[in-house]
């Protein structure tokens, strides 16, 4: 009898543990699952998905990743550990009204994000697709961004911290009360940006691809976008704008296509800005190139720089001719 007592007590008190502490009842697993069809009270393993990127991530452990079982829209997230979001090969999706759809905030400048394979709708009153704010790495690959106010990805680092963003479709991010950019990159004060964009598509915005040096004395932002098109925005298609006491621009623009954007398709704003620019397109916008309060723009002449309302000018390394 004392043996069948003790047994007992042993397992009602293994029962009142898991009752008192339920969230341990699931380990941290590295891969966790999502589905159109899941609950977020499950363990988001395979067989037993979540149903939200929000009720996932905190069964998934540090450098985790939250992969998406089947179609379905899975919610807005705010990640603040190195992981990984991946719908590719289904459709995932993040659709959201009047905030941001995917918040980064990283403490640790070791720390990774990658968002892979998803679409994000802003539903015409959405704040920004993807926004980053602390340090850290953020990883943006084969994302489809579209109807924000603000941005499509929105690069806000309180710390040097690094960008990239590759094959990814940022469009119609504009309203009638607002000037949404697709990319907008910024620095803080004293801190490095980096920031690198290959084969971006950012049409029918306000702004195109820019970088933003304001309110960030003694910092630098460095900026490379190679193979991407900035097209049929409402003002600029690549710009970067610093004042004096800003943060330094340092820009590279390579094979890229700014076309038929109502103001500039290079402009480089501000006497701490300086955007290189080589075997590029760019036709059709109301100017084709220029600067204004004292940036620099210097062309490798290898561009095509034609059918524009005022092709514009740029200097030179030295001064050559723009094409």
């Amino acid at each position: 009898m004392r043996r069948i007592a003790l047994t007992f007590a042993i397992v009602a008190g293994a029962m009142l543990a898991v009752l008192a502490h339920p969230g341990g009842a699931y380990a941290q697993a590295t891969r966790t699952w999502v589905s159109g069809v899941g609950d977020d009270a499950n363990p988001c393993s395979r067989t037993a998905p979540c149903k939200t990127f929000a009720g996932a991530i905190s069964k998934t452990a540090t450098f985790g990743e939250i992969d998406c079982l089947d179609p379905g829209g899975f919610g807005a997230i705010t990640i603040t550990k190195s992981i990984t979001l991946d719908c590719t090969g289904t459709f995932g999706s993040v659709l959201v009204s009047g905030t941001n759809g995917i918040v980064v905030s990283l403490a640790n400048a070791t720390d990774v994000v990658t968002i892979r394979g998803l679409s994000i709708n802003g539903l015409t009153t959405g704040l920004s697709g993807i926004r980053f704010i602390g340090n850290g790495t953020l990883n943006v690959d084969h994302v489809d961004i579209f109807a924000f106010t603000q941005a499509g990805v929105d690069f806000e680092p309180t710390a040097n911290a690094e960008l990239y963003v590759s094959d990814t479709f940022i469009h119609d991010n504009i309203t009638s009360a607002s000037t949404p950019t697709a990319v907008l990159v910024k620095a803080t004060a004293g801190t490095v940006s980096k920031a690198t964009l290959i084969r971006v598509n950012a049409q029918n915005n306000f702004f195109g691809l820019k970088a933003d040096g304001s309110g960030a004395s003694g910092g630098v932002i460095n900026m490379t976008i190679t193979d991407s098109k900035s097209t049929e925005n409402a003002s600029n298609g690549i710009v970067g704008t610093t004042p004096a006491g800003g943060a330094a621009i340092v820009m590279l623009c390579d094979h890229d296509t700014p076309s038929h954007n109502l103001g500039f398709g290079v402009i480089a704003d501000g006497p701490l800005t300086t955007i290189r620019i080589g075997n590029m397109t760019i036709g059709g916008n109301a100017t084709g190139v220029g600067t204004s309060n004292g940036g620099t723009l210097q062309s490798y002449k290898t561009n095509e720089i034609n059918g524009n309302s005022n092709d514009g000018t740029a200097g030179g390394l030295p001064a050559v001719q723009l094409n």
